[in-house]
């Protein structure tokens, strides 16, 4: 891969690495956005990328802290997510081969879509324990994760829902990840296979994500966690209304 594409793609996810560090979410949603808008990859790769890298920023706290994990919520949300990954899957292979304008178009509203849903302050929101709750937030997350490897949103609003201590949330979302961006990388054999050039990227990114995990942990004692907020949500919505308009035809 040209050193002209592996610098701004290397850019890219440096920073989506220490808004998601600083801010808690939107790693996958960042990523596949400002990729899509500069034409880093297609978005087949773009999603194997993300799935990929999502692991190196989850699975060693995961395993450290099983215990803080709500196993009940872990279990709905999966078993009701991972149907729908497949869907979602194979109606990004379908969107992909001639319709990639409908698929940005779908992207861009998903993002303003996801934007909403994490505009939510959790003490605005009113808690729901119930076994639905669940079972829509991870259909929901199932879709997306499986069309754009982005799992997070609806998961993170209804489990931000909740009473729970903010380690149990943050661990149960945690594992959900790892556990939803294993699956993915394991159907990928089943629809388009990333190319050489992508696998080699991705693995050479993974000191980036190390680099800007540990910058972002630096940081947050120094930055306001809501204007880190604030930044991110922006940036998420400027480029779902962006994707938007480059591809409705006037």
């Amino acid at each position: 891969m040209l050193l002209e594409t592996l610098l701004p793609m290397f850019a890219l996810l440096g920073l989506a690495t220490l808004l998601q560090t600083l801010s808690g979410f939107g790693f996958g949603l960042m990523v596949v956005s400002s990729f899509t808008l500069f034409g880093i990859l297609p978005l087949t790769a773009t999603t194997f990328v993300v799935s990929f890298l999502s692991l190196f920023n989850s699975v060693s706290l995961v395993i450290k802290n099983t215990e803080q994990i709500n196993r009940r919520a872990f279990t709905i949300l999966l078993l009701s997510g991972i149907p729908f990954m497949g869907i979602g899957y194979a109606l990004l292979e379908y969107l992909s081969v001639g319709m990639a304008t409908w698929l940005n178009l779908l992207l861009g509203f998903a993002i303003l879509s996801c934007c909403g849903l994490l505009l939510v302050k959790r003490k605005h929101a009113k808690p729901s324990g119930r076994a639905y709750g669940f079972t829509i937030a991870g259909a929901l997350g199932g879709l997306l994760g499986g069309l754009f490897s982005t799992f997070g949103p609806p998961v993170v609003f209804q489990c931000y829902r909740q009473t729970w201590p903010i380690n149990e949330i943050r661990l149960t979302l945690l594992a959900v990840f790892s556990v939803t961006s294993l699956i993915r990388l394991a159907i990928i054999p089943f629809g388009t296979l990333p190319s050489k050039d992508v696998l080699i990227s991705a693995v050479l990114a993974i000191p980036v994500i190390l680099v800007f995990t540990r910058l972002g942990r630096i940081l947050a004692a120094r930055v306001p966690a809501s204007s880190v907020r604030l930044l991110a949500l922006t940036m998420l919505a400027l480029s779902g209304v962006t994707l938007i308009v480059k591809n409705i035809n006037f």
